[in-house]
């Protein structure tokens, strides 16, 4: 028999922290401490978040104070998270919440938002080098002192572990967690400078917690406070419920409500939540169809607003990817519901197709107002009942669409007689032909 020898497979802490902070962006990765802030509000909540029904209970509990505020505090020299959402006991923090990956998925965990057991490590490894997080809790909390370089160069082989302090039990009243890092890195300190950075940082609180604010929580960012992205859609939309092993989802596809005096780009496409949580905004991409099974997004599909909303107790179930900021292609999950998507989304589609030109200067804000209906939470049409996109019945005479083309340049003196410089070709032929039927031919 042949002898084996075992081979050295141990980690280097140095390329597990480079693997594991390479590919997340520094707005992902405060956001993925803020993760944790949120996970514990909910799992404070009465709210047992296992199905949609559960979310669908805290739809209409909008409330000015909500029971958890999360403060996010960023300068060149430290960022912390602070919440009072009820801490960390001494013993989840010993056996657990310091693991990389959770040791099994059984779905039985409290959980909804921790995926993979990675997202606060590689958070923290990302931004800087000293890490410190206190934590009290009923039963006990703890605190961490951490160095991150001295314990990359410490080459005690695994198992590793960080050395964490017991704090005594506190009131409910005083629970809570902060995470405060210092020596940013370098690339992370250049990042903040820029003077766009918080501005997109809240920008991308607002979108990806937009089903929590003003339910269970509160966040603000160096003192200012963060509003929820507001996602109405008409309540003229096809909306159906699916379940896939132990998931279940909606989707709904409608007419999205225009911002001022038009629909927005920026507002327009498919916007995905996974147990609540925003994964995907605004995707006019073939991720979710566009360009493939959808036709190609073009301005006359501003008014387009679907929505994809997943719901599970594991949230390893779920079609997200380590970042939670994209969808994994191969999830089977996700290919099913792709299927629905790309034949709800036609519904709205298809009708916008035939209605505007490929311009869009044609839309009509008044007129997709009517058709989309009153508006309704997105979170509302995602837990409604079965509903069917209704394209407005043609009534009047029978038309036929003229189509021609005419020199540039008298299309040009056409606008400067009417003192109109910024008529489009279709608006100048409608005019022409309206003023020909009334003074040549004449009405009957």
């Amino acid at each position: 028999m042949t002898k084996l020898y075992p081979a050295n497979a141990n980690p280097e802490k140095r390329f597990f922290v480079s693997l594991l902070t390479r590919d997340i962006s520094l707005i992902d990765a405060v956001i993925d401490l803020t993760d944790n802030s949120v996970n514990a509000a909910m799992k404070a909540s009465d709210n047992k978040f296992n199905t949609s029904k559960d979310f669908e209970k805290l739809i209409p509990q909008k409330t000015s104070k909500p029971p958890v505020s999360i403060s996010v505090t960023i300068s060149e020299k430290k960022i912390s998270i602070v919440d009072n959402a009820g801490g960390i006991d001494f013993g989840s923090a010993k056996e657990d919440i310091f693991r990389f990956g959770h040791p099994e998925a059984t779905g039985t965990s409290k959980d909804r938002l921790s995926v993979y057991g990675i997202g606060m490590k590689r958070a923290v490894f990302k931004i800087g080098n000293k890490i410190k997080i206190a934590s009290d809790h009923v039963d006990g909390g703890f605190d961490l002192d951490l160095n991150v370089q001295s314990w990359v160069d410490d080459p005690a082989p695994p198992p590793w572990h960080f050395d964490i302090a017991k704090r005594a039990s506190a009131a409910k009243s005083k629970c809570g967690t902060e995470i405060g890092i210092t020596e940013l890195r370098e690339d992370v300190r250049r990042r903040i400078s820029d003077g766009r950075f918080v501005e997109s940082l809240v920008e991308k609180l607002s979108a990806v917690y937009a089903y929590f604010i003003g339910r269970i929580i509160s966040i603000s960012v160096n003192g200012r406070d963060v509003a929820a992205t507001n996602f109405d859609v008409g309540n003229n939309n096809t909306t159906d419920s699916f379940k896939f092993g132990d998931v279940t989802y909606s989707i709904t596809a409608g007419i999205a409500q225009s911002k001022g005096e038009s629909f927005k780009d920026a507002s327009a496409g498919w916007f995905v939540f996974c147990n609540g949580r925003t994964v995907i905004y605004a995707d006019k991409t073939r991720l979710t169809g566009w360009s493939a099974e959808l036709p190609i997004f073009q301005p006359k599909h501003r008014p387009f607003m679907g929505l994809v909303f997943f719901v599970s107790k594991d949230p390893e179930e779920l079609p997200w990817t380590t970042t939670k900021g994209s969808i994994n292609e191969d999830s089977l999950l996700w290919q099913e519901a792709k299927r629905h998507m790309i034949v709800m989304g036609r519904t709205v589609t298809s009708f916008l197709d035939k209605v505007y030109s490929d311009s869009g200067t044609t839309i009509d804000r008044t007129e997709m107002s009517k058709l989309s209906g009153p508006p309704t939470d997105a979170f509302s049409a995602a837990t409604s009942a079965k509903t069917v996109f209704k394209p407005p019945q043609k009534k009047g005479p029978k038309e036929v669409k003229i189509q021609y083309n005419a020199k540039e340049s008298d299309i040009q003196k056409i606008r400067k007689h009417l003192s109109k410089p910024n008529l489009s070709g279709s608006e100048v032929g409608r005019y022409t032909f309206t003023h020909f039927l009334t003074n040549e031919v004449g009405s009957e």
